[in-house]
């Protein structure tokens, strides 16, 4: 009896089974199906979208369709695609296994390839030249982050897909980058993903020809690996083999890349402006990676609290002298992308001046050229330069010093302003979030901030509210404090000039002035000319305001970073087309500064300084407060005028790299070095008597 009860049931399940079976089939059948022809459709649409971009095979019309080698590449890509595609995979299922591991292990190799095709023409990428300790890493690399994600999720599918689409991700990302501010991605730039995602729609993309076949490959790779059935990879006891041997891969290669200095040794490294001139040497990936290393400071060479109390001791006297100093307004204004590019290399023929009032200006004013240490964005390095007087160059290439160097309360340029009894204002008429402006300014001593969502009728040019419109605030929020009794520290970044210069976006931008120099980028230097014009109208009207003001104000306007104009414009201006000099290289990080106050003051160019030393030097002009600081800033900068990022030139002309052992202004960097590290990491040992003006 039991028996047949057990028979019962079983006969009952297999009823219930038999039933659920068809129904189970019928729709994974449909899915499948209807994958297929997704996968289909998608190849069909990059067939037709290639057809439709003459310029993807040679520009001239349909009647090049066929004379270019990429229109059989591209059908006979589509073909082979089209039929895996379209005809289920009916491998037996130990075969179906076979391919997967064999796709696995294959799968970096066709990643690794299918960027390097999209960059190798672009950046003259050779890969029989490069580093081969680099290619060698590039593949570690690419191996751990694919086997993580098999290991995690238990499918080739989608741990190559997945890898896929996130390193074409990047390296597409990477290009329109380099296009628009002239700048590699880097590792730093994750903390500034927010921002850049605020003004992505500000610019143009073209999908040229190499971006393409990078989507049409990604395609290809993800089409290939769905294709593939599910099947178990490992067992728990093999999972778990496999987790330990990655564990110790992963624990290599990080202690390898970050914690020696095997990669120094073999000459790899992430130094320098622009990491994109490294690309023919480690590749993009491996170059990108690099960024990230080299993100932690290591203490400078004979670093102590002694060390700096040494260094600092000559700067700490004189309490009674400095105690007199001057308290007018100031009101300082960092201007995006304010450059005179007819100023720059070979200089720009215009059909009118773009500056015309701040070139008139003689009178009370302090005008000259100093140094960024960044070119095309990353603008609040600037600001940490100018707020802080640190240089960028002590500091990783990739990083952004108010995401990694302002983390609670530091003493500043405002924090110091705002002791000696001064109102402390910023304002940045954008988003107030951006670079983490929000929480890195009153931690720098700020009282007010006023973003953008804080200016109520704001007169836009292209998609930016104006300098006028800040001007119009400055005013405003002057006459507001006046009534207070204190002194005013107005502290403005400005949005008007940001990159994106394109012809659809023009609004309310005269466009009078011509650019005459042949062989450059007319759309993008025509624009940005006739925005510095702008930007010279506004600055016109915020001096004259004050002209007729009695309160003893200054104010202090500079440009925060080159705009890229395109490659060809530089190659024009600096003269040059292979690859520049250090040195040469620093002609794209000059920008213009201009001083005036509306008092008495001594007139002077200052042909070059940076910006890390630039409130120090007008200090000592104006007689405005300083701290130990600053006053050791401005002892360094007779002997060493320009230092950023990019190196440093001598009082005697000389140029240097910051790490250059062999300059006779070596020990000099190096204290200075270590009164920056003091500064940035010394917490509860921080020297504070360098940086109060009651000293």
């Amino acid at each position: 009896m039991p028996k047949v009860k057990k028979d019962a049931q079983g006969e009952n399940g297999q009823d219930a089974r038999t039933e659920e079976a068809p129904a189970n089939a019928k729709t994974g059948c449909t899915v499948q199906k209807a994958g297929r022809f997704l996968g289909a459709g998608v190849i069909v649409f990059l067939l037709i979208w290639y057809c439709l971009h003459p310029d993807y095979y040679g520009g001239k019309g349909f009647g090049a369709l066929f004379t270019n080698a990429r229109t059989y590449a591209m059908i006979v890509g589509a073909s082979v695609l089209l039929a895996v595609v379209l005809i289920p995979n009916r491998l037996p299922e130990e075969i179906n296994r076979r391919v997967g591991f064999a796709w696995l292990f294959l799968s970096p190799f066709v990643i690794y390839f299918s960027l390097l095709y999209l960059n190798a023409v672009k950046f003259s990428i050779h890969f029989t030249k490069l580093n081969k300790i680099a290619v060698l890493f590039t593949f570690w690399f690419l191996y751990l982050v694919v086997f993580f994600l098999v290991v995690l999720t238990g499918s080739v599918r989608v741990s190559v897909s997945v890898v896929q689409t996130a390193v074409a991700v990047l390296g597409i990302v990477n290009c329109f980058v380099i296009g628009f501010r002239g700048m590699a991605l880097s590792a730093g730039d994750l903390f500034s993903l927010k921002t850049a995602l605020t003004v992505a729609s500000s610019y143009e993309y073209e999908i040229d020809w190499y971006v393409f076949a990078e989507v049409c490959l990604t395609v290809a790779v993800c089409l290939l690996s769905c294709k593939l059935r599910s099947f178990r990879l490992f067992s728990w006891k093999i999972r778990m083999a496999v987790s330990g041997v990655w564990l110790v891969l992963a624990g290599t290669f990080y202690h390898i890349c970050c914690r020696t200095d095997f990669l120094e040794q073999h000459d790899i490294r992430s130094e320098g402006f622009t990491h994109q001139l490294r690309y023919k040497e480690y590749d993009m990936l491996f170059t990108t990676l690099c960024t990230g290393f080299y993100l932690a400071v290591d203490k400078p060479e004979g670093y102590s609290v002694q060390k700096v109390n040494e260094i600092a001791r000559p700067y700490l006297s004189g309490s009674e002298e400095n105690s007199d100093y001057e308290t007018p307004n100031l009101i300082v204004i960092m201007n995006e992308s304010f450059v005179d590019y007819t100023q720059i290399g070979k200089g720009l023929e215009l059909s009118d001046d773009c500056m015309p009032f701040i070139r008139s200006l003689t009178e009370n004013t302090i005008k000259g050229n100093a140094y960024a240490s960044i070119f095309g964005g990353n603008t609040p390095n600037s600001e940490y330069e100018f707020l802080t007087g640190n240089t960028m160059g002590f500091l990783p290439p990739s990083s952004v010093g108010f995401h990694l160097f302002v983390r609670g309360e530091m003493p500043s340029l405002v924090s110091e302003y705002k002791a000696a009894g001064y109102h402390t204002l910023a304002m940045h008429p954008y988003r107030g979030t951006n670079y983490r402006r929000n929480i890195v300014y009153p931690q720098l001593g700020f009282d007010t901030y006023y973003a953008r969502v804080d200016f109520p009728h704001p007169y836009y040019i292209r998609k930016y509210i104006s300098d006028q419109t800040l001007v119009e605030r400055i005013i405003e929020e002057y006459e507001k404090n006046r009534d207070t009794g204190k002194p005013l520290l107005s502290y403005n970044v400005t949005v008007q000039n940001h990159g994106g210069y394109v012809k659809s976006n023009v609004k309310n931008l005269d466009t009078s002035i011509q650019v005459l120099t042949p062989g450059v980028n007319k759309t993008r230097t025509q624009i940005h000319t006739n925005l510095i014009k702008a930007s010279d109208k506004a600055f016109q009207n915020l001096v004259e305001y004050f002209s007729g003001q009695e309160a003893p104000t200054v104010i202090l306007m500079f440009g925060d970073h080159q705009a890229n104009l395109g490659e060809n414009t530089y190659e024009y201006l600096i003269g040059k087309e292979e690859e520049l000099t250090a040195e040469e290289q620093m002609e794209k990080y000059k920008v213009p500064f201009v001083a005036w106050a509306n008092y008495d003051i001594q007139e002077e160019t200052i042909e070059r300084t940076s910006l890390n030393y630039l409130y120090s030097i007008l200090a000592e002009r104006l007689d405005l407060p300083m701290t130990g600081y600053q006053k050791y800033l401005l002892e360094l900068s007779s002997e060493i005028p320009v230092l950023t990022a990019g190196g440093y030139w001598t009082a005697d002309g000389d140029f240097y790299a910051l790490d250059d052992e062999t300059s006779p202004y070596f020990e000099k960097i190096n204290e200075y070095h270590i009164l920056e590290y003091n500064y940035i990491f010394g917490k509860d040992k921080r020297c504070m008597e360098l940086f109060s003006f009651s000293q």
